[in-house]
């Protein structure tokens, strides 16, 4: 057999969603950037690159300080539909799961997100087994090969004949235990009352596991943190209008932009040295010092990363001199939902990713990537 000239394969094509604006730094209200963070319910990694800044700004290090999250191994969903637990993480608080090591295209998978949705994302011969309604999804239709089924945990009474039927779906066989990578948003309290810990939710687990003496684990998942620094760089400036020019200058496409924050994240060499393999974009650049860059990698809910980006906001404002700030966000590949719900797409990579850039003025690009509802040939 002939090796493929796999140089001649075409990139996988994604929805790519592109928005520049302006806002108020100072401003702590909605806007269409948080409106996008909160849009996104499972986030794997957060990237923040800093150029010309002499050390991390004390907030944005310590934004993330309690991101620390859970795994829970070997759940039953019934767990998930019990009263006590909806009463106490799912309508107080919001509550967050995704299985964990699972593959979106051929196993079973589940995920719950707020207000109270529990998401099965099963294989045809599960789904027939089980005996709940669902739907085929929206990138098997063809071959009817996988179906998601949806269940709103706020409208399950015990006493009702629809949750017994769910509890006795939920327990049956074809349906194997899953480990849940999980995490807890208290529920805000005012002023003179105590917060609820986050890890409450591992408590709840672990006494759960006691009383039903099940095979139920509770494991902490501490949030992986990489700081690197970048020297000698000349960055390119950033416009809100994409080629804009201003006196005579012009400045790089967003995709531009946006390919170089990530260059500079991974510690890609950006010097035009090398003929033949050198990086290079048109536009009006600046010289600065270095660049600070700081990964977060473990499981992060929307307004984790909402925090992340409000301290880039103050930062904007302190250190008004800096072209930019970037921040990045992956999410999980194989989550069985992505973007406002949407069910997330597995044919070729599950890719579900954002980027926002921002500038003092408050100059902002919003950046999202998607995978499509097209089918490889």
């Amino acid at each position: 057999m002939l090796c493929p000239e796999v140089w001649r394969f075409p990139a996988p094509s994604h929805e790519i969603v592109e928005k520049t604006g302006t806002v108020n730094l100072k401003l702590t209200g909605k806007d269409f950037i948080r409106n996008g963070i909160r849009m996104h319910p499972f986030n794997r990694s957060v990237t923040i690159v800093l150029p010309d800044v002499s050390s991390i700004p004390t907030e944005l290090e310590t934004a993330l300080a309690d991101s620390d999250h859970y795994l829970v191994r070997s759940v039953s969903l019934q767990t998930l539909i019990n009263r006590t637990f909806i009463e106490g993480f799912v309508k107080r608080g919001k509550f967050y799961a995704v299985s964990f090591r699972t593959r979106l295209d051929t196993d079973d998978c589940v995920a719950v997100v707020p207000p109270g949705t529990l998401v099965l994302h099963l294989n045809k011969e599960t789904f027939q087994s089980l005996g709940l309604e669902g739907q085929v999804s929206e990138f098997a239709r063809k071959r009817n090969s996988k179906y998601v089924v949806r269940i709103d945990l706020h409208t399950l009474q015990p006493e009702t004949k629809h949750f017994k039927r769910v509890h006795e779906c939920l327990g049956r066989d074809c349906l194997n235990r899953f480990d849940l990578q999980v995490a807890w948003t208290p529920p805000e309290v005012s002023a003179g009352d105590s917060r609820i810990c986050p890890s409450s939710i591992a408590k709840y687990f672990a006494d759960s596991a006691l009383a039903d003496q099940s095979q139920m684990k509770v494991e902490l998942m501490p949030t992986k943190i990489k700081v690197h620094q970048e020297y000698g760089l000349r960055v390119p400036l950033f416009n809100a209008a994409e080629g804009a020019t201003d006196e005579g200058k012009e400045y790089c496409s967003t995709g531009e932009l946006v390919e170089y924050v990530g260059m500079l994240a991974l510690s890609c060499n950006t010097e035009e040295e090398e003929y033949l393999n050198s990086y290079d974009f048109c536009g009006e650049r600046v010289e600065v010092g270095n660049a600070k860059v700081m990964h977060w990698i473990g499981l992060f809910t929307p307004e984790q990363v909402e925090a992340v980006h409000n301290a880039v906001r103050r930062a904007l404002i302190v250190q008004d001199h800096v072209p930019w700030m970037g921040l990045y966000v992956q999410g999980f590949s194989d989550s069985p939902i992505g973007f406002n719900m949407r069910e997330n797409y597995f044919h070729t990579d599950g890719e579900n990713c954002y980027a926002i850039i921002m500038n003092p003025k408050g100059e902002y690009l919003w950046y999202q990537v998607v995978g499509n509802n097209k089918i490889p040939k």
